[in-house]
This record gives structure tokens, C-alpha cells and sequence, in this order.
């Protein structure tokens, strides 16, 4: 098996480091431990000294965060990095020929790393990303739209559910 990387991607505010990037990065530090995913932060305006700085009561104050951190498997980018394997966008409008499934990411999990987008911020991921993956993936598979931080714990946990199942 392969591992899943989740990509925070900040279409927030890239010139401040906000509480909504600290928490994000607090709740998402969690479920990728849990689920065994890497966590990636893209276009975030903050240091690795920033990321070790960060308190927080969320994640058991930060603890799996730092698991993470020791593990290698925490990184802040300005681009995909090939290690993160096949880019995928969440969305809840993907486009037809490039929709996927969660089933359909397990499948590919059994042999390539998938690297998945999750914008932050209330414009979602811009259209550049889109236009770059190889997929779309709408986790609801309904066209819902979630908010961030429920895709954040859905999107994991479902593909691993699948993944534990094939």
C-alpha cells in the first residue's frame, strides 16, 4: 500500500499567518495520524519554527502534529511534490471525465501514492489546480458541498475505510 497525502492548499490569505491556518493544520494533524496519511500545507505564510511553535488544545495540544513532524511526514510546499504521487482535487463539481471515487483512490493507493487538495478558505482550490490533477474526487459522491474541516475527516476516513475492505 502506498500512503495518502492530504494537501491543505491556503486560498485564505497568504500573507498572514491566521488562527484559521493554525487550526486547520491542529485538526487535520489528527486524522492524518489516525488514518496514516502525510499531511502537506501548500501556500501557507508560515516556517517549519512556526509549525513547532503552534499551541493549540486541538490534537491533544499538538501531539500528533508532532508525531507527524518526526515521522517526515509533515511539509509545507509551494508546489506538488512528486512524492505525493497522483495529484487529486476534492471538489463537489468535479468534472465528468476526470471524476473518481473514494473506492477508486484505494484502488490506486494499492499502487501509487495519491497526493488529494483540500482548499482552504471560502474560495475553495483555484482553477490552476483543477486544471493540473489527474482527478476530481467528491468524497459524497452526491455533489455536497462540505465545509473544510468535514472534508478534512471525511476524505481520509473513507478511502481508508475502502482501503481496509479490498
Amino acid at each position: 500500500m502506498k500512503r495518502l497525502t492530504i494537501i491543505l492548499y491556503n486560498s485564505y490569505d497568504k500573507t498572514r499567518w491566521h488562527e484559521a491556518h493554525k487550526r486547520a493544520i491542529a485538526r487535520a494533524a489528527p486524522i492524518c495520524y489516525a488514518f496514516d496519511c502525510n499531511l502537506a500545507i501548500m501556500e501557507f505564510p508560515c516556517s517549519m519554527e512556526d509549525i513547532r511553535n503552534l499551541k493549540t488544545t486541538i490534537g491533544n495540544s499538538g501531539e500528533y502534529l508532532e508525531k507527524l513532524i518526526d515521522k517526515n511526514r509533515f511539509f509545507i510546499v509551494d508546489k506538488f511534490l512528486p512524492q505525493f504521487g497522483i495529484p487529486v482535487a476534492s471538489t463537489s463539481k468535479p468534472e465528468e471525465k476526470k471524476l473518481v471515487t473514494a473506492k477508486d483512490i484505494a484502488y490506486i493507493l494499492r499502487k501509487k501514492p495519491v497526493g488529494i487538495y483540500i482548499g482552504l478558505g471560502r474560495h475553495g482550490l483555484p482553477k490552476k489546480i483543477f486544471d493540473e490533477v489527474k482527478y476530481h474526487l467528491d468524497i459524497t459522491e452526491k455533489r455536497i458541498s462540505l465545509e473544510t474541516c468535514t472534508a478534512i475527516g471525511c476524505i481520509p476516513a473513507v478511502i481508508h475505510t475502502y482501503m481496509m475492505i479490498l
